[in-house]
């Protein structure tokens, strides 16, 4: 018994280790698409800020997630890839759950996040190819999007407070995680409005390069969950228990 323990302790910390290394890679890869999409959808605007293309885009840029509310407007490829950035971010968390031996009670909880996350992936692409039935359904889905994020903050809140193994190691990466795959989420959005706007107060309409920040939180997020990874290698490694003990 004692001779196999080490063993599936050794299986355990090479799950842990895939878990976290495949979704921050996923986040990072969403990073890209999602900036790419940003730098296409604005890109009216590089030349000329004061062209009539430039201002139409800012009178109806939507948040979630950034495209053009016009199809005349949208630039090539531009809410395919930012559609596709958000079902990847939405990948991460699965690909999370999947791989990661978290107790079960985490896991199902998990799941629950999931849903609100999946559904705004599948609204991603329904608004790139219908853009009319997206912009009409516009209020819902800010809904969704706060639901997502209000749900993951209650997914940390019964994490902390399970008696199940969750380290403080292992809190500090989901947090960062979380924070990831919520990015295109309402209050993240919403956050970056007023930030941009704050700096480009002359600004009528959405602020330019709206989407940005989006991009930047998945990158950095992605690229802190492998780093937090890493680092954890380096450390005596400690059974895993429960916050609460």
């Amino acid at each position: 018994m004692n001779i196999e323990q080490p063993a599936r302790d050794g299986r355990r910390v090479t799950a842990d280790e895939r878990a976290w290394f495949v979704a921050g890679a996923l986040l990072i890869v969403a990073c890209f698409l999602t900036a790419v999409s940003v730098m296409r959808q604005w890109s009216p605007c590089g030349a000329d800020s004061g062209s009539q293309a430039c201002l139409a885009l800012q009178q109806t840029m939507n948040m979630l997630p950034i495209q053009a509310d016009t199809m005349v407007l949208r630039v090539p490829w531009a809410a395919s890839l930012v559609a596709l950035g958000l079902t990847l971010a939405t990948c991460a968390w699965i690909a999370f759950l999947l791989l990661h031996p978290l107790g079960r009670g985490i896991k199902i909880f998990g799941a629950v996040v999931a849903v609100p996350l999946v559904i705004m992936s599948i609204g991603g692409w329904f608004g790139v190819w219908s853009v009319e039935s997206w912009v009409a359904h516009g209020g819902a889905w800010i809904i969704l999007g706060t639901i997502s994020e209000f749900v993951a903050i209650a997914f940390l809140v019964y994490a902390t407070m399970s008696r199940e193994a969750v380290s403080v190691t292992t809190m500090q990466r989901l947090v960062v995680l979380i924070f990831g795959v919520t990015a295109f989420g309402t209050m993240h959005q919403s956050a970056e409005f007023i930030l941009l706007a704050f700096f480009d107060q002359a600004a009528q309409g959405v602020p330019r390069y709206l989407g940005v920040g989006t991009a930047l939180t998945l990158g950095l997020t992605g690229a802190g969950v492998i780093w937090l990874t890493l680092r954890a290698r380096k450390k005596p490694r400690r059974h895993e228990v429960s916050i609460l003990g």
